[in-house]
């Protein structure tokens, strides 16, 4: 699962299309792509990328709570290019699901310790997937179904404290 916050810089795209070149040399399966950040039509530019790659087929959602803006940040051109300039069966955000039903719903259909999380970029889906109770896809609590299904969460994004600000001696040499 990729979960991916697709518009602030590239680096979602060459995730996503790593992803895509793993799964036609048979290495991995994509079980969903969320987007994480709230752009409508970023998860846009996610469809794009699956169409492209001959995989409409691969559950994609996109972020839906409240209260998330990163101010100062506007989405990078390339999302609109990718948008207005490719076909894809999805434009924006309105016509996903939200990200924690692609998440849940992808977790509960996988056997134990068999999924990777890919997170690129901000942990909102992370973060309501934790915090989720049951539903319709799953009896577990989203601590319990990440804690069963999932074998390795790989992230790539945060502002993490340095040594120094964590009360250890500053590494000169680092």
């Amino acid at each position: 699962i990729i979960d991916t916050d697709m518009s602030v810089d590239v680096d979602d795209v060459v995730a996503v299309c790593a992803a895509h070149a793993m799964a036609d040399r048979g290495e991995a399966e994509i079980l969903g792509i969320v987007h994480d950040v709230g752009w409508p039509a970023a998860i846009g530019a996610v469809s794009v990328l699956n169409h492209w790659y001959g995989r409409d087929d691969i559950p994609i959602g996109a972020y839906k709570g409240s209260g998330l803006t990163l101010a100062g940040q506007p989405p990078l051109t390339y999302v609109d290019s990718l948008v207005q300039h490719f076909p894809s069966p999805v434009r924006s955000s309105a016509e996903v699901p939200d990200a924690l039903d692609v998440y849940r719903k992808a977790l509960a259909a996988s056997p134990p310790a068999s999924v990777v999380i890919s997170s690129v970029g901000l942990m909102t889906n992370l973060e309501v997937l934790l915090r989720s109770g049951p539903d319709a896809h799953s009896p577990l609590t989203g601590h319990e179904l990440v804690a069963e299904k999932v074998t390795l969460l790989a992230v790539m994004a945060g502002e993490y404290p340095s040594s120094h600000s964590m009360g250890r001696p500053e590494c000169n040499a680092c």
